[in-house]
Protein backbone atom coordinates (compact mmCIF):
# COMPACT_ATOMS: atom_id res chain seq x y z
CA UNK A 1 0.00 0.00 0.00
CA UNK A 2 1.18 3.45 -1.00
CA UNK A 3 2.46 5.34 2.64
CA UNK A 4 2.71 8.87 0.49
CA UNK A 5 1.85 9.76 -3.05
CA UNK A 6 1.35 12.56 -5.25
CA UNK A 7 -1.61 11.68 -7.54
CA UNK A 8 -1.53 8.10 -8.68
CA UNK A 9 1.92 7.17 -8.01
CA UNK A 10 3.28 6.67 -4.92
CA UNK A 11 6.78 8.17 -3.61
CA UNK A 12 7.04 5.25 -1.58
CA UNK A 13 5.64 1.34 -0.71
CA UNK A 14 5.73 -0.68 2.37
CA UNK A 15 6.17 -4.53 2.08
CA UNK A 16 6.19 -3.64 -2.29
CA UNK A 17 5.11 -6.54 -4.41
CA UNK A 18 3.87 -8.49 -1.51
CA UNK A 19 0.61 -8.54 -3.28
CA UNK A 20 2.27 -10.77 -6.42
CA UNK A 21 2.39 -14.49 -6.53
CA UNK A 22 5.60 -15.97 -7.55
CA UNK A 23 4.87 -18.43 -9.97
CA UNK A 24 8.24 -18.99 -12.00
CA UNK A 25 11.80 -17.38 -12.05
CA UNK A 26 11.84 -13.43 -12.07
CA UNK A 27 8.04 -14.27 -12.79
CA UNK A 28 5.27 -12.94 -10.72
CA UNK A 29 1.28 -12.49 -10.82
CA UNK A 30 -1.70 -10.60 -9.46
CA UNK A 31 -5.05 -10.81 -10.20
CA UNK A 32 -7.45 -8.01 -9.33
CA UNK A 33 -10.81 -9.79 -7.36
CA UNK A 34 -13.02 -8.80 -10.26
CA UNK A 35 -11.05 -9.94 -13.25
CA UNK A 36 -12.48 -10.75 -15.44
CA UNK A 37 -11.67 -11.12 -19.31
CA UNK A 38 -12.37 -10.04 -22.18
CA UNK A 39 -13.84 -7.04 -20.49
CA UNK A 40 -10.83 -6.79 -17.95
CA UNK A 41 -7.41 -5.94 -19.78
CA UNK A 42 -3.99 -8.04 -19.06
CA UNK A 43 -0.87 -5.57 -17.91
CA UNK A 44 2.49 -7.29 -18.74
CA UNK A 45 5.30 -5.36 -17.09
CA UNK A 46 9.10 -5.91 -17.82
CA UNK A 47 11.28 -4.27 -15.27
CA UNK A 48 14.65 -2.76 -15.77
CA UNK A 49 17.80 -4.49 -14.86
CA UNK A 50 18.41 -5.26 -11.01
CA UNK A 51 15.19 -3.16 -10.62
CA UNK A 52 14.27 -3.08 -6.52
CA UNK A 53 10.80 -3.81 -5.45
CA UNK A 54 10.40 -0.67 -3.76
CA UNK A 55 10.88 1.02 -7.22
CA UNK A 56 9.00 -1.58 -9.06
CA UNK A 57 5.63 -1.36 -6.68
CA UNK A 58 5.65 2.19 -7.71
CA UNK A 59 4.42 1.36 -10.83
CA UNK A 60 2.57 -1.81 -10.15
CA UNK A 61 0.41 0.62 -7.35
CA UNK A 62 0.06 3.20 -9.77
CA UNK A 63 -1.26 0.68 -12.35
CA UNK A 64 -3.72 -1.06 -10.29
CA UNK A 65 -5.45 2.45 -9.65
CA UNK A 66 -5.71 3.43 -13.42
CA UNK A 67 -7.15 -0.05 -14.41
CA UNK A 68 -8.56 -1.49 -10.98
CA UNK A 69 -10.14 -4.52 -12.49
CA UNK A 70 -6.74 -6.14 -14.27
CA UNK A 71 -4.57 -8.77 -14.09
CA UNK A 72 -0.47 -7.72 -13.70
CA UNK A 73 1.85 -10.10 -15.27
CA UNK A 74 5.19 -8.70 -13.38
CA UNK A 75 9.08 -10.51 -15.18
CA UNK A 76 11.70 -9.03 -13.39
CA UNK A 77 15.54 -8.68 -14.93
CA UNK A 78 19.02 -9.72 -13.69
CA UNK A 79 22.24 -8.59 -16.13
CA UNK A 80 22.78 -12.79 -16.74
CA UNK A 81 19.68 -12.72 -18.37
CA UNK A 82 20.85 -10.46 -21.16
CA UNK A 83 23.27 -13.18 -22.32
CA UNK A 84 20.89 -16.63 -21.96
CA UNK A 85 20.31 -18.85 -24.94
CA UNK A 86 17.18 -18.51 -26.29
CA UNK A 87 15.72 -22.19 -25.79
CA UNK A 88 17.07 -22.09 -22.01
CA UNK A 89 15.21 -18.43 -21.68
CA UNK A 90 12.25 -19.93 -23.32
CA UNK A 91 12.02 -22.48 -20.71
CA UNK A 92 11.81 -19.72 -17.89
CA UNK A 93 9.31 -17.78 -19.84
CA UNK A 94 6.82 -20.35 -19.30
CA UNK A 95 4.64 -19.53 -16.67
CA UNK A 96 4.50 -16.17 -18.12
CA UNK A 97 3.62 -17.47 -21.64
CA UNK A 98 0.85 -19.29 -20.30
CA UNK A 99 -1.10 -16.28 -18.14
CA UNK A 100 -0.84 -14.72 -21.33
CA UNK A 101 -2.15 -17.69 -23.68
CA UNK A 102 -4.77 -18.07 -21.42
CA UNK A 103 -5.60 -14.12 -21.64
CA UNK A 104 -5.82 -14.45 -25.14
CA UNK A 105 -7.79 -17.18 -25.25
CA UNK A 106 -10.44 -15.89 -23.63
CA UNK A 107 -10.41 -12.26 -26.11
CA UNK A 108 -8.17 -10.70 -23.33
CA UNK A 109 -6.17 -7.69 -24.73
CA UNK A 110 -2.82 -6.98 -23.27
CA UNK A 111 -0.64 -3.65 -22.31
CA UNK A 112 2.82 -4.18 -22.88
CA UNK A 113 5.31 -1.97 -20.59
CA UNK A 114 8.68 -2.60 -20.65
CA UNK A 115 11.66 -0.15 -18.96
CA UNK A 116 15.23 0.71 -19.96
CA UNK A 117 16.93 -1.88 -22.36
CA UNK A 118 16.74 -4.79 -20.09
CA UNK A 119 13.00 -4.88 -19.71
CA UNK A 120 13.20 -4.42 -23.70
CA UNK A 121 15.32 -7.26 -24.25
CA UNK A 122 13.24 -9.16 -21.77
CA UNK A 123 9.71 -8.12 -24.45
CA UNK A 124 11.99 -8.73 -27.20
CA UNK A 125 12.87 -12.37 -25.90
CA UNK A 126 9.33 -12.87 -24.85
CA UNK A 127 7.58 -11.85 -28.32
CA UNK A 128 10.13 -14.43 -30.14
CA UNK A 129 9.65 -17.21 -28.04
CA UNK A 130 5.58 -16.80 -28.11
CA UNK A 131 5.99 -16.63 -31.86
CA UNK A 132 7.62 -20.08 -31.81
CA UNK A 133 5.09 -21.59 -29.98
CA UNK A 134 1.85 -20.27 -30.92
CA UNK A 135 3.25 -19.09 -34.92
CA UNK A 136 1.95 -15.65 -34.63
CA UNK A 137 2.76 -12.50 -33.20
CA UNK A 138 1.95 -11.96 -30.20
CA UNK A 139 -0.76 -9.57 -29.48
CA UNK A 140 -0.80 -6.41 -28.22
CA UNK A 141 -3.23 -3.90 -27.84
CA UNK A 142 -0.34 -0.63 -26.65
CA UNK A 143 3.09 -1.18 -26.28
CA UNK A 144 5.08 1.22 -24.02
CA UNK A 145 8.79 1.64 -24.60
CA UNK A 146 10.06 3.74 -21.35
CA UNK A 147 13.94 4.56 -21.34
CA UNK A 148 14.82 2.53 -24.27
CA UNK A 149 16.18 1.53 -26.55
CA UNK A 150 19.68 2.64 -26.36
CA UNK A 151 22.89 1.13 -28.87
CA UNK A 152 25.44 0.12 -25.99
CA UNK A 153 27.93 2.31 -25.91
CA UNK A 154 31.01 2.17 -23.97
CA UNK A 155 29.71 5.13 -21.40
CA UNK A 156 26.26 4.75 -20.93
CA UNK A 157 26.70 0.84 -20.89
CA UNK A 158 29.14 1.58 -17.72
CA UNK A 159 26.61 4.44 -16.15
CA UNK A 160 23.54 1.62 -16.34
CA UNK A 161 25.35 -1.30 -14.92
CA UNK A 162 26.81 1.12 -12.17
CA UNK A 163 23.29 2.03 -11.97
CA UNK A 164 22.20 -1.04 -10.87
CA UNK A 165 25.18 -2.34 -8.55
CA UNK A 166 24.51 -1.94 -4.20
CA UNK A 167 25.38 1.22 -3.71
CA UNK A 168 27.87 0.53 -1.20
CA UNK A 169 31.28 1.96 -0.40
CA UNK A 170 33.23 -1.13 -1.69
CA UNK A 171 31.06 -1.24 -5.34
CA UNK A 172 31.90 2.29 -6.00
CA UNK A 173 35.48 1.70 -5.15
CA UNK A 174 36.00 -1.53 -7.14
CA UNK A 175 32.57 -1.48 -9.03
CA UNK A 176 33.77 0.92 -11.32
CA UNK A 177 36.85 -0.82 -13.17
CA UNK A 178 35.40 -4.26 -13.03
CA UNK A 179 32.70 -2.85 -14.96
CA UNK A 180 35.03 -1.21 -17.35
CA UNK A 181 37.07 -4.55 -17.43
CA UNK A 182 34.01 -7.15 -18.10
CA UNK A 183 32.62 -4.09 -21.30
CA UNK A 184 36.31 -3.95 -22.82
CA UNK A 185 35.82 -7.70 -22.77
CA UNK A 186 32.43 -7.86 -24.30
CA UNK A 187 33.53 -5.46 -27.01
CA UNK A 188 36.26 -7.08 -27.48
CA UNK A 189 34.94 -10.22 -27.85
CA UNK A 190 32.51 -9.07 -30.43
CA UNK A 191 35.63 -7.53 -32.56
CA UNK A 192 37.13 -10.92 -32.55
CA UNK A 193 34.30 -12.92 -33.24
CA UNK A 194 32.00 -10.47 -35.95
CA UNK A 195 29.46 -11.16 -33.16
CA UNK A 196 26.83 -7.83 -33.01
CA UNK A 197 26.34 -6.04 -30.01
CA UNK A 198 23.24 -7.49 -28.17
CA UNK A 199 22.03 -4.05 -27.95
CA UNK A 200 21.86 -3.71 -31.32
CA UNK A 201 20.69 -6.78 -32.10
CA UNK A 202 18.01 -5.67 -29.74
CA UNK A 203 17.62 -2.21 -31.68
CA UNK A 204 17.20 -3.84 -34.93
CA UNK A 205 14.58 -6.17 -33.34
CA UNK A 206 11.80 -3.88 -31.41
CA UNK A 207 11.34 -2.38 -35.14
CA UNK A 208 11.34 -5.67 -36.80
CA UNK A 209 7.57 -6.40 -38.33
CA UNK A 210 8.24 -10.08 -38.36
CA UNK A 211 8.55 -9.90 -34.14
CA UNK A 212 6.26 -7.09 -33.24
CA UNK A 213 3.04 -6.04 -34.87
CA UNK A 214 3.43 -2.52 -36.53
CA UNK A 215 -0.39 -2.21 -35.86
CA UNK A 216 0.25 -1.81 -32.64
CA UNK A 217 -0.05 1.87 -30.88
CA UNK A 218 3.58 2.57 -29.30
CA UNK A 219 4.77 5.52 -26.69
CA UNK A 220 8.38 6.00 -26.45
CA UNK A 221 8.83 8.13 -22.77
CA UNK A 222 12.62 9.36 -22.18
CA UNK A 223 14.18 11.98 -21.12
CA UNK A 224 16.80 14.58 -21.88
CA UNK A 225 19.46 14.21 -19.70
CA UNK A 226 18.84 10.40 -19.03
CA UNK A 227 22.91 9.49 -18.80
CA UNK A 228 22.21 5.27 -19.74
CA UNK A 229 19.74 5.89 -22.90
CA UNK A 230 20.07 9.12 -24.80
CA UNK A 231 17.28 11.05 -26.10
CA UNK A 232 18.56 11.02 -29.70
CA UNK A 233 19.32 7.16 -29.70
CA UNK A 234 15.15 7.06 -28.60
CA UNK A 235 14.70 9.44 -31.08
CA UNK A 236 16.23 8.06 -34.13
CA UNK A 237 14.32 4.50 -33.08
CA UNK A 238 11.15 5.69 -32.76
CA UNK A 239 11.50 8.05 -36.28
CA UNK A 240 12.66 4.79 -37.82
CA UNK A 241 9.75 3.23 -36.24
CA UNK A 242 7.43 6.33 -38.02
CA UNK A 243 8.79 5.52 -41.21
CA UNK A 244 8.30 2.45 -41.32
CA UNK A 245 4.20 2.95 -40.89
CA UNK A 246 4.44 2.48 -37.17
CA UNK A 247 1.49 4.15 -34.65
CA UNK A 248 4.33 6.17 -32.27
CA UNK A 249 3.99 8.61 -29.90
CA UNK A 250 7.39 10.30 -28.62
CA UNK A 251 6.94 11.84 -24.54
CA UNK A 252 10.36 13.45 -23.56
CA UNK A 253 11.08 14.90 -20.42
CA UNK A 254 13.18 17.37 -19.45
CA UNK A 255 14.76 16.65 -16.53
CA UNK A 256 14.26 13.23 -15.09
CA UNK A 257 16.66 10.05 -14.13
CA UNK A 258 16.41 6.95 -16.24
CA UNK A 259 13.58 4.92 -15.81
CA UNK A 260 12.22 7.49 -13.41
CA UNK A 261 9.99 10.42 -16.18
CA UNK A 262 7.12 9.22 -14.14
CA UNK A 263 8.56 11.63 -10.88
CA UNK A 264 8.70 14.38 -13.61
CA UNK A 265 5.08 14.60 -14.33
CA UNK A 266 2.81 11.55 -13.99
CA UNK A 267 0.01 13.39 -15.82
CA UNK A 268 2.20 13.37 -18.61
CA UNK A 269 3.50 9.96 -18.55
CA UNK A 270 0.31 8.40 -17.61
CA UNK A 271 -1.78 10.04 -19.77
CA UNK A 272 0.56 9.16 -22.78
CA UNK A 273 0.32 5.22 -21.56
CA UNK A 274 -3.56 4.94 -21.09
CA UNK A 275 -3.99 6.94 -24.33
CA UNK A 276 -2.30 5.00 -26.22
CA UNK A 277 -3.86 1.81 -24.27
CA UNK A 278 -7.28 3.42 -24.73
CA UNK A 279 -6.77 4.13 -28.57
CA UNK A 280 -5.50 0.68 -29.63
CA UNK A 281 -4.48 -0.53 -33.51
CA UNK A 282 -6.11 1.24 -35.78
CA UNK A 283 -7.68 -1.94 -37.03
CA UNK A 284 -9.78 -2.97 -34.56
Amino acid sequence: MPTKTTQITPTTVTKPLSDFQTIGYNTYLYTAESYKPPETPLVLIFAWNAAAAKHIAKYTVAYKQLIRNGRFLLIRCDTRDMYRKAKTYERLLTPALNVVKEHVKLGGKVLCHSFSNGGANQLAEFAKAWKRREGTLMPMRAQIVDSAPGKGGWLRSHAAIMYSLPQTLLWRWFGWLAIHLMIASIFAYNKVTGAEHKFLVLWRELNDPTIFDARTPRVYLYSKVDKMVGDDEVEEHADAAIAMGRDVVKVRFENSPHAGHVREDEGKYWGAVMGAWKRGPASE
